[in-house]
C-alpha cells in the first residue's frame, strides 16, 4: 500500500515536471512579442502585424489606438530628388517569398521575430522587394498632436549604408534632431533609442557609400503622446 502511494506521488511529480516543461516551451503571446526588446515606459507601439495591414500593396496609413498615422515612401532619383509616388510596402519576414525569400526573422542578426516590416518598394506594383537606389520613409503623427518618440527598430543596414539617417520634425516643420541609423548587418535588426519629445513627423533616409545607393526597413515604433 505504502509502495503504491509512493509510486503515485512520484508519478505526480513527473507529471508536474512535464507540465512545467511544456509551459516553458510555449511560444510568446503576441503582446509579449510586441513588447520584446522595447522600452517598458513606451505608451504605444506601432507594428504592422495586425489584420488591417496587407503585405500585397502600398500602404498610406498606420493606426495606434484608433488614431491614424500617415505613412509614405519615395524612391530617390539619380539627381537626388524623389519620385512623388508612394511605394511604402510591407514585407512578412516570418514567411519570406520572392526575391526576399532569404530574409527571415529571427536570424543571427535579428534575434527578435519582426513579422511585417516597412520598406521602400522597388515599384508601385508587382513583387515586394527593396528599392536599392536610395529612398525615404515618412511617418506623420500630427493627428496625435505631438509625440515623444522613444525608439524605433531599424533593419538591413549594412556597413556601406552607414550614411542612412533618421530626422525628426516639429509641428512647424523645424528639424529637431538627426541621428545616424545603426549598422545591423545583412537582414539584421536593432533598436535605435531616441527619447525625443515634440515630434510631429519622422523621416528615415536610406543612402550608401561609394557605388551603393542604399536600402533598409523600419518596424516597432515606440512612443508616448505629449
Amino acid at each position: 500500500m505504502i509502495g503504491n502511494m509512493i509510486a503515485l506521488a512520484m508519478l505526480g511529480i513527473v507529471s508536474m515536471g512535464c507540465e512545467k516543461e511544456e509551459q516553458m516551451t510555449e511560444p510568446m503571446a503576441l503582446s509579449e512579442v510586441k513588447r520584446y526588446g522595447t522600452d517598458p515606459t513606451s505608451c504605444e507601439i506601432i507594428e504592422f502585424d495586425e489584420q488591417e495591414y496587407s503585405t500585397g500593396g502600398t500602404i498610406a496609413m498606420a493606426y495606434s489606438q484608433g488614431t491614424p498615422v500617415g505613412v509614405s515612401a519615395q524612391r530617390r532619383l539619380p539627381n537626388g530628388t524623389y519620385r512623388t509616388e508612394n511605394v511604402a510596402r510591407l514585407f512578412d519576414t516570418s514567411s519570406p517569398s520572392g526575391a526576399l525569400q532569404d530574409f527571415r526573422t529571427p536570424n543571427n542578426n535579428a534575434m527578435r521575430p519582426m513579422g511585417n516590416i516597412l520598406l521602400v518598394n522597388q515599384a508601385e506594383a508587382g513583387e515586394t522587394n527593396f528599392y536599392g537606389e536610395g529612398g525615404r520613409i515618412e511617418m506623420d503623427f500630427s493627428a496625435m498632436g505631438s509625440i515623444t518618440l522613444k525608439g524605433i527598430h531599424v533593419l538591413d543596414i549594412e556597413e556601406d549604408e552607414a550614411g542612412s539617417t533618421l530626422a525628426l520634425y516639429s509641428q512647424s516643420g523645424q528639424l529637431i534632431k538627426t541621428m545616424p541609423l545603426p549598422v545591423t548587418g545583412g537582414n539584421g535588426a536593432t533598436r535605435l533609442r531616441i527619447d525625443t519629445p515634440g515630434v510631429h513627423k519622422l523621416v528615415v533616409t536610406f543612402t550608401g557609400k561609394k557605388k551603393k545607393s542604399g536600402d533598409g526597413a523600419i518596424d516597432v515604433i515606440e512612443f508616448c503622446r505629449d
